[in-house]
């Protein structure tokens, strides 16, 4: 038994044993990079799990009708369980993500909704677990089943007419019928015995709780707040409701026309479902991670024990790891953001940190400099390249010459310039610039410089292209399915230039243009055109002037493609495919394939240096050692040994007056942001020696972690994954949104191609093709992450970000509204070995420390990658007042669980999904919620050091300071182990064995001025 009261078992398979004793099998076009990876055993031992759950986070609940069982949906399935309390018995399998019981009437069925498909549906199961059975169909979700007083039909909430709306499903014929149609979501449908029904809606006469009677809706109760699951009494006079407010969540209760008044207890944390009515003045709710009993006068009648068993064996698999010693000459992988030239005789594209020209099979390079130079684009007469870059402090534009090679810049200071674009008379080129969640489209005149506002709070929205004529601009945007949800398809945006209206356009066939970004559209020079990525592949499609589509998408590759552009005369398209570039002829459809014949190599120092620490903690021990050697031969760490002078020759690091500590990694955190070659310092000024980027295109993190290891950049060790594994509606525009079938398998074997560090699958993949990925993914030694706690920890999902983080389900199986998170989170990572990525900072802990000591803000180490506006937007109140407000009670119930967690045997990791915080300093300030929580300063230390190279499996290269292990070490003033905001005291880091100098990653932090 651990901490948690977890049984757990360890056992040896049969299958685990043969795979241990085999190397992995790569394919075959990727053996030319063997020598960088090797395959390391990783948990040798299958482990079976065995875990009695007596709590449920989230779980809904539903009476029968003749009040001797109750339905709940503990953990994404349908039990069972005794009124009176006692062992649960499951109904549906693992893999469905049911969610809130409903009974029928004569108490022979229960109907849920469920996202077995990828889309939400209403599916019931017999009372037995027989007969399962789906009752909705098509492409939009059905949710929170309500049965109809004769147990024909069912009332369900769905977005079918692009808001969410109450709706009547036929159970014999599968028909609907819309009963409520108001531009405000109407939700939570509940049923009368007269068959009137009450709902929810956002409408603005009157949020609250509404009554549908007769095709008639009045309101039942006005409400301010965020209410959920309205439920009938028994007479229909009551209604029961659940309520967020002011940090509260409590059932409350209703008459028509009369004030709510609450009926749970004040402080509890009651769930956002519908409660049963055991009888006239006796009710069952969920909360406080129970099946709980209260009178309407507020009198708690206890709970209702429940216990359900599940078992499950987590499948071992040997972890491929880089090859940190090997520095042989290998292919160039990361070719990001090419361009073929107008005249289809060269391409253009970023590697190394600097932009280069391919042309009849050879390259040549363009830039030279440590700054970032990437997006490269053409000027359509093919004399002009753009191309953003940091070479004068911030990520701007600027402008070459080709025939001359003269470079100049054509902005200044617009706070992170990206995917450049020129108007098809070469007199402007648009632009993007990330401002918090939104993006502005800005132009700049190439003669003068003046730059304006096209577009702004666009979200993540691809890079712009024009009409032949200049007059419509075309771009794949998010198209949200519905207001309640944030989740949908990118689908075709048109932005008419001329100050007419804005057009969206949805593909033939419904599916959506690929990841935003470089997947287009591109529009032909001769406006016939655009071409796109739709389910992974290169498609054109025939449309009018004016972008309206004239004829069906033609495809035209039959591998992954990415980074779209035209030739001038509109005869080729070029694209990026995962082995190189490729031309492909639109008459004919006749692929040529250009491979790009540049290698790296990794940079590994020589010589001799020896760190004198006053105080060495190494990772593993509860306490320092004093005055402590460590000589660094190379890239490692040759010898830790007590202090002597006969050691010290060669170049030594005097920190006789500092504490050193392992390298600190950053678990959780989105790169690329336009902040260019100086974020790179600012992860280093922080003593922050390894990232993982747990979402990026695949190529562009290859680019930034190449020109690292190459020496070409400085910064932190990358561990790289590529873009999200979502389902066909996604949110963010690096999310990939798979479809079914041959798309799966091609990004799976480019995961394996490019070497995947990690693999991340988001909230609305369904569990079944999750469960594939993580089969596929660890046959290539690949680890997988997600959201997901369960069913992702039984079939062997490797980590789970963040403990509140989104969800498809409209609130988290993980944790509750008050940040509250029960028995069965904290039993399944203590008897897993899943790590969790908490990121407490983004759920307003990182405001909250602000808030408490605005010094924070005065970290010079800010200006590396930011500069003085973004700060001085920092100190602003409005930074800690909005979405990310802090919530002093629901931060120490985050600190809470992860003391729960680590304390029980479980694993956690530090990370912080910065930029949403900032990129290093986050990192320390969640460390410190976790000595907040509860946890000592070296329990926290090793959720960014040891743990985390455990949980990576790199055990045996980073998170300690020992022999053998890389030379990634933080030098900071005072001791952390002691007070962990020490750890902000940075003096100098030392990262594959050299070493940096605070002041010297500061020397040439961005100059100041406006954004």
């Amino acid at each position: 038994m651990n901490e948690a009261g977890v049984a757990v078992r360890t056992v040896e398979s049969r299958m685990a044993s043969r795979v241990a004793r085999k190397s992995l099998r790569w394919p075959t076009s990727s053996l030319a990079l063997g020598c960088l990876w090797a395959a390391v055993p990783l948990a040798a031992q299958s482990r079976s799990v065995a875990v009695t759950i007596t709590e449920g986070t989230n779980l809904a609940a539903d009476l029968s009708p003749d009040g001797r069982t109750i339905a709940m949906d503990l953990l994404g399935r349908i039990w069972t369980v005794p009124a009176v309390g006692g062992r649960a018995t499951p109904l549906t399998d693992e893999l469905g993500d049911a969610r809130q019981p409903a009974w029928s009437p004569d108490g022979r069925r229960i109907a849920f909704q469920s996202y077995r498909d990828g889309t939400w549906h209403v599916w019931s199961v017999a009372a037995d677990g027989s007969g399962l059975r789906r009752h909705s169909t098509g492409e939009y979700d059905h949710r929170e089943p309500a049965w109809s007083p004769d147990g024909r039909s069912l009332i369900v909430a769905s977005d079918r007419a692009g808001n969410y709306d109450v709706w009547r499903l036929d159970i014999a014929t599968g028909e609907v019928e819309q009963l409520t149609d108001d531009p405000a979501d109407d939700f939570g449908p509940h049923v009368r015995g007269d068959g009137a029904i009450v709902f929810v809606t956002t409408r603005r006469s009157g949020p609250g709780i509404w009554l549908l009677d007769r095709g008639v809706a009045t309101p039942w109760a006005r409400v301010d707040g965020q209410v959920a699951a309205p439920a009938f009494s028994k007479d229909g006079r009551t209604v029961t409701f659940n309520l967020f407010s002011n940090n509260q969540s409590r059932l409350m209760v209703a008459n028509q026309g009369e004030e709510p008044r609450p009926v749970s207890e004040p402080g509890g944390d009651a769930f956002p479902f519908r409660a049963s009515w055991l009888g006239p003045g006796d009710l069952l709710y969920t909360g406080d991670g129970q099946l709980r009993r209260v009178a309407l006068d507020g009198t708690s009648n206890g709970a209702v024990p429940f216990e359900a068993r599940l078992e499950f064996t987590r499948p071992s698999y040997r972890r491929a790891v880089p090859r940190f010693d090997d520095i042989a000459p290998v292919p160039v992988r990361g070719i990001a953001s090419p361009t073929i030239a107008p005249d289809g005789r060269s391409f253009v594209f970023a590697a190394l940190g600097d932009l280069w020209s391919l042309a009849d099979g050879a390259v040549t390079r363009l830039t030279d400099s440590p700054a970032v130079e990437t997006d490269p684009q053409f000027a359509r007469d093919g004399r002009h390249l753009v191309y953003a870059s940091d070479l004068g402090g911030t990520m701007d534009l600027w402008l070459r010459d080709m025939a001359t090679g003269a470079t100049r810049p054509l902005t200044a200071n617009t706070g992170g310039a990206a995917l450049p674009a020129w108007t098809p008379d070469g007199t402007q080129v648009v632009f993007q610039v990330q401002r918090g969640l939104g993006t502005e489209i800005q132009a700049v005149a190439v003669a003068t410089g003046a730059v304006s506002v096209i577009r702004r709070n666009l979200f993540q929205p691809s890079r712009v292209s024009f009409s032949p004529d200049g007059r419509v601009l075309a771009v794949t945007a998010l198209k949200a399915n519905s207001t309640k949800y944030r989740e949908g398809r990118n689908d075709l945006l048109l932005l008419d230039a001329t100050g007419g209206g804005d057009r969206w356009v949805t593909l033939p066939g419904g599916r959506g243009i690929g990841a935003r970004g470089i997947d287009g559209p591109a529009w032909s020079p001769d406006g016939r055109q655009l071409a796109f990525i739709m389910d992974g592949l290169l498609w054109r499609m025939p449309v009018t002037p004016n972008g309206t589509p004239a004829g069906p998408p033609i495809r035209l590759s039959n591998e992954l493609a990415n980074s779209v552009s035209w030739t001038r005369d509109a005869t080729t398209i070029g694209y990026q495919a995962t082995d190189g570039l490729r031309a492909v002829a639109v008459a004919t459809g006749a692929v040529t394939p250009y491979s790009v014949p540049l290698t790296w190599r990794r940079s590994n120092p020589k010589g001799r240096i020896v760190i004198h620490a006053g105080r060495l903690w190494d990772g593993h021990g509860d306490r320092a050692r004093a005055n402590v050697d460590i000589v660094v031969v190379g890239h490692r760490i040759a010898q830790v040994v007590p202090h002597r002078a006969a050691l010290h020759t060669g170049r030594v690091v005097d920190a006789s007056a500092q504490t050193v500590l392992p390298g600190l990694a950053d678990a959780h955190a989105h790169l690329g942001f336009g902040t260019g070659e100086a974020l790179g310092r600012t992860w280093l000024a922080y003593g922050v020696t390894t990232i993982r980027d747990p979402a990026s295109d695949p190529f562009q993190i290859r680019e930034r972690r190449e020109a690292v290891e190459s020496g070409r950049r400085v910064g932190p060790r990358e561990l790289a994954t590529g873009r999200i594994f979502d389902g066909e509606r996604i949110y963010y525009g690096f999310n990939n949104a798979i479809a079914a079938g041959g798309q799966l398998e091609l990004e799976l074997a480019r995961a394996a191609e490019l070497r995947f560090d990690l693999i991340k699958t988001y909230v609305r993949l369904p569990d079944v093709v999750q469960r594939r990925i993580v089969e596929v993914a660890h046959r290539h030694g690949i680890p997988v992450s997600s959201h997901e706690l369960y069913p992702a920890v039984a079939y062997g999902t490797d980590h789970v970000e963040h403990i509140r983080g989104t969800s498809r389900r409209g609130y988290s199986p993980k944790v509750t509204a008050l940040y509250r998170s029960y028995q069965d989170v904290t039993a399944l990572l203590t008897s897993s070995g899943m790590s969790i990525t908490p990121t407490i900072g983004i759920q307003g802990g990182f405001a909250a420390l602000v808030a408490k000591d605005p010094s924070l803000l005065d970290d010079p180490r800010l200006l590396i990658a930011y500069g003085p506006e973004y700060v001085a937007n920092l100190k602003r109140p409005a930074s800690v007042s909005g979405p990310f407000a802090p919530n002093l009670a629901g931060i120490a119930s985050q600190g809470e669980t992860v003391r729960r967690v680590v304390r029980g045997g479980g694993r956690v990791i530090a990370g912080t999904d910065a930029p949403i915080v900032p990129y290093g300093l986050s990192l320390l300030t969640e460390l410190q919620h976790y000595v907040e929580g509860g946890l000592t300063p070296v329990e926290a230390l090793k959720t960014a050091t040891s743990g985390f190279a455990a949980a990576m499996g790199l055990e045996a290269e980073l998170g300690s300071v020992a022999p053998g292990r890389l030379a990634d070490l933080t030098i900071v003033e005072g001791d952390p182990l002691e007070r962990i905001a020490d750890l902000r005291r940075t003096w100098g880091v030392i990262k594959n064995g050299r070493v940096y100098r605070l002041g010297e990653l500061l020397a040439t932090a961005r100059p100041a001025g406006p954004p």
